[in-house]
């Protein structure tokens, strides 16, 4: 795994940005967090983020989001990001909020889930909604 992070984190070329997500006390390596598809023209990239399951739950995803977030729009000049969920996660709703994401879609239950079909959210954050709730 920490071979397909390090590939994932190369950061060869602007259409995609992502970094290991590690412990600075300790230097456990967590996930990945990532922007790809970044668009020149339309200054649009989306969000992506990946936790081991023993590291979900204590604040590292949402620090995480909000690092990305701070980096898409200020270092990569992005004007809006993106990203999908499904709605059962609700941790990962709440990491989004957090950082400001809205909903703005949903593609009705396009995933089967526990016994159970269930939405994809869709969201964003535009810059400009990013630079005012700073």
């Amino acid at each position: 795994m920490d071979d397909t992070f390090r590939r994932w984190s190369s950061n060869d070329d602007y259409s995609s940005t992502g970094f290991s997500v590690v412990r600075r006390d300790e230097g456990t390596l967590l996930g990945h967090v990532t922007i790809f598809g970044a668009d020149a023209k339309n200054r649009a990239g989306t969000l992506a983020i990946v936790l081991g399951p023993e590291h979900v739950g204590h604040g590292y995803g949402t620090e995480a989001v909000r690092l990305m977030v701070r980096y898409g729009f200020a270092e990569m000049g992005l004007h809006r990001i993106g990203l999908q969920t499904y709605a059962f996660n609700a941790r990962a709703l709440a990491a989004y909020a957090k950082a400001g994401f809205r909903e703005e879609g949903r593609r009705r239950e396009v995933v089967f889930h526990d016994g159970a079909f269930h939405d994809e959210v869709q969201l964003g954050l535009l810059e400009s909604d990013w630079r005012s709730d700073r």
